[in-house]
């Protein structure tokens, strides 16, 4: 297995090592080396899940010699941390672009301000001393973060955003395969008390008759790239808490690396409204229609691992 200078505490130990492939109970388990199951293989923030950067080689013992530089874990994990925080300064970063970017498509002037530009202004001067900082007090023998300009790009201008959006919707086609009319709409003052919250964590929830056109055209209730969700008017509460769940995911993992991660972030968000439903005052039908798009992720999921 592969190994990096900044690690999630999943893989940490693990990372660099020769490892089996196979669970302790199966029959091929070589009880010389460690598991990736014991190390969340096979859930979003485990060993190869969401953003793992680790790979996998062939290795047969008494052939191959294992060259793989050895981290120590706990440093390890101490510079994912740090990495982790400067993921989060280049996301808001990005936001703030999409954000501005949003706006100036939909030709709301009054969203579009000084202000915003200066926010943008503010956190690239924020990631830069993080930057400098971290690497002067950690880095001794080599950088512990580096800046990579293309991770606080947004969308080419070639492609406006709301055609990202248009493509993050098709992360949904299952949603609106299995979903009718008998979505729980959600009341104002709860909208309004989940868009005070989202707004507070430096989210943005865009709705109106140009957002419900545009929506209605996909035949979607709602969609979002990171901090920005568009919300239509007809959104059931399944629908709304799952672009929040999937905005948190992508302030927790990044933005979507390809169909495998977009799987594995579904069947989480999934398991999440499930769990929350009682809470959140789900239909049994959208319990229902949740349970089904699990099911067809998984098995999505498994085709894909089928051809890799």
């Amino acid at each position: 297995m592969s190994s990096h200078l900044n690690s999630r505490e999943a893989f940490a130990y693990i990372q660099g090592k020769v490892v089996n492939i196979v669970p302790t109970n199966d029959p091929s388990y070589n009880d010389k080396y460690d598991s990736i199951y014991n190390h969340g293989y096979g859930e979003p923030a485990g060993t190869l899940g969401i953003n793992c950067r680790h790979k996998l080689f062939p290795f047969t013992p008494g052939v191959n010699i294992n060259n793989m530089t050895q981290y120590n874990p706990k440093e390890a994990i101490r510079n994912g941390n740090l990495r982790q925080k400067q993921c989060y300064y280049e996301r808001s970063i990005r936001d703030a672009k999409k954000r501005l970017k949003v706006v100036e498509e939909l030709e709301d002037e009054q969203m579009i301000a000084p202000r915003t530009k200066t926010l943008i202004a503010a956190r690239q001067k924020k990631l830069r001393e993080y930057t400098k900082k971290t690497n002067k007090m950690y880095g001794k023998k080599y950088d512990i973060l580096t800046r990579d300009y293309a991770r606080k790009q947004i969308i080419s201008k070639n492609k406006p955003i709301i055609e990202q959006f248009r493509r993050d919707v098709r992360y949904t086609t299952n949603r609106r395969k299995v979903n009718d009319k008998s979505s729980r709409p959600i009341s104002k003052l709860e909208l309004n008390k989940i868009t005070k919250a989202f707004r507070k964590a430096s989210g943005q929830i865009l709705m109106g008759q140009e957002i419900d056109a545009r929506l209605e055209r996909e035949r979607a209730e709602a969609s979002n790239i990171n901090d920005v969700i568009m919300l239509s008017s007809k959104a059931g509460r399944a629908a709304i808490h799952e672009e929040l769940i999937h905005a948190k995911q992508a302030r927790v993992y990044g933005e979507i690396s390809g169909k495998e991660d977009a799987c594995l972030r579904e069947i989480e968000a999934g398991n999440i409204l499930l769990k929350n439903a009682i809470k959140w005052n789900l239909t049994d039908k959208e319990i229902q229609d949740t349970k089904i798009l699990i099911e067809e992720y998984t098995k999505e999921l498994r085709e894909m691992e089928r051809y890799k």
